[in-house]
């Protein structure tokens, strides 16, 4: 394989190659890849301002808008770590997660404003507002600074140097940060552009938000690919369908149950899906058959993934073998082990390993500053995921390990132990259990079991909207049910 790019060295190929076509659109103005590069080069310009060290994290607070990847790009110049935070958080998380990365500057969108000012003392830059859109750097004063704006001395083009950290696995309670390189980065897109013969042509919906791998993932797919992503800050179905006409979007990633609301809303259009070639994400088999009807031309992917592999590292034509999650992509490797560490073969079931240029670098340890691996094992990262790999290398997910249980609602991660920590901290719980049942709407759904303190008396109700002050709404229970302490578990 020939050596992994930087971002910076991607970019500047786009834009020598594809100049005048669109990378990115939002609100109707459309950035060409030579304007990209352009405004990368402003940004990291503007950015120069600040007292940067290499390594210093930059956290960005922003609903889906071009400025997200410039400031990628910027950081990459820079040789900063770029650190996207999900809005829909609560405050103490957000406070969290802010806290626990110690960044030198946070950006953030209009829109948001409000809820940064209620956790962060860190110096704050605020996007543009929709009425000025555009993608001039972020920081600077007035448009006659962003016209004046002269690139950095010197981008920093190693691929091995962070760029990136998304917060993943709360398995212990507490959300850790997933620590992305430029290579890692690079290797990804290119690898899924290989698979789906991405070309100049292909136009993405971007409507997963850009603080996922999956959504920011997709949106370096197709840039790196010279195609684009059409950008909406939130789904709304019917303004998709039309972006979807407009721009003749070729590529849709959706969560259940996204899917079943565009194919409603471009069928009302009479428009919108006829040029869908790609379809992917993590949706029901009914919503994957509706499609099959109403968009014939598609195919829907299956696929394998996590933020620690820089996002898909499987995929797959789903009606080619239902139920599977897709072979691996072209440069990396996928395994099956046991709980020694040992390699199983064909067919058997264990943990899932992954190998290859998009596996992260560690995960962000808040006082060392730096990341830490933990979960390599003899070269290969774990992923906590169960699985078996069959004689045709199609790979098969069966569930996740014990000490990494988790619920998947609408495609975000919720971990059962910092909704059980959350219902903890109210006097009136002495034991708590949350799991995941399965949802028609959502995938999964949280439910929890709560035993009280001896003569407590308190509503299901009263301990949803407890957690909702400490976690993110998607993280609350939809039910809550009392049982006698103690409370009963199975041996997992």
């Amino acid at each position: 394989m020939t050596q992994t790019l930087g971002l910076i060295s991607a970019f500047e190929r786009m834009a020598q190659h594809h100049a005048t076509q669109d990378a990115y659109v939002w609100q109707d103005q459309s950035c060409t890849h030579a304007a990209f590069l352009t405004a990368v080069q402003q940004q990291a310009a503007v950015l120069e301002a600040v007292q940067w060290q290499p390594g210093d994290r930059l956290v960005v607070l922003s609903t889906n808008r071009p400025e997200v990847m410039v400031l990628l790009g910027a950081c990459a110049w820079l040789g900063l770590v770029m650190v996207p935070i999900n809005p829909k958080l609560a405050a103490q998380e957000l406070q969290q997660q802010i806290q626990d990365t110690s960044p030198k500057l946070v950006v953030v969108s209009p829109e948001l404003v409000p809820a940064l000012a209620e956790v962060s003392q860190v110096p704050c830059w605020h996007m543009r507002d929709a009425a000025h859109a555009g993608i001039g750097p972020v920081g600077a004063d007035s448009n006659s600074a962003f016209e004046s704006a002269l690139p950095a001395q010197a981008a920093l083009r190693r691929s091995d140097a962070a760029v990136l950290m998304l917060f993943t696995a709360a398995v212990d309670g507490r959300a850790k940060a997933a620590v992305l390189t430029q290579g890692n980065l690079v290797s990804a897109a290119q690898q899924l552009g290989q698979a789906w013969s991405l070309t100049t042509q292909d136009r993405f919906l971007g409507v997963l938000p850009l603080f996922h791998a999956a959504g920011l993932g997709l949106c370096l797919a197709l840039q790196l690919a010279g195609g684009s992503s059409v950008l909406l800050a939130q789904f709304q179905p019917p303004e998709c369908a039309q972006a979807m006409a407009r721009a003749k979007v070729s590529v849709v990633a959706t969560f259940s149950p996204m899917l079943d609301a565009l194919l409603d809303a471009t069928q009302a259009l009479g428009d919108g899906g006829q040029y869908v070639r790609i379809a992917t994400g993590l949706e029901t088999p009914e919503a994957r058959e509706r499609m099959a009807t109403r968009w014939p031309q598609a195919t829907f992917w299956s696929a394998y993934g996590q933020a620690e592999v820089s996002s898909m590292v499987c995929v797959g034509p789903a009606h080619a073998k239902p139920g599977a999650s897709g072979r691996v992509l072209p440069g990396s490797e996928i395994g099956v082990f046991d709980a020694r560490g040992q390699a199983l073969e064909i067919g058997a079931e264990g943990e899932i390993g992954v190998r290859g240029p998009s596996v992260f670098a560690g995960y962000w340890h808040p006082e060392r500053l730096q990341p830490v691996t933990t979960t390599m094992q003899h070269g290969w990262h774990m992923t906590g995921d169960l699985g078996r790999i069959d004689a045709e290398g199609w790979l098969w997910f069966t569930g996740r390990a014990a000490h990494k249980q988790l619920i998947k609602t609408g495609g975000e991660n919720v971990y059962p132990l910092e909704v059980e920590q959350a219902l903890l901290s109210h006097a009136a719980v002495l034991e708590a259990y949350v799991f995941g049942r399965p949802d028609p709407k959502w995938g999964e759904a949280v439910h929890a079991v709560c035993a009280l303190q001896p003569g407590a008396n308190i509503s299901g109700q009263e301990l949803i909207d407890h957690v909702a002050l400490r976690l993110a709404r998607y993280k609350r229970p939809q039910t809550v049910v009392f049982a006698p302490a103690p409370l009963k578990r199975s041996a997992a």
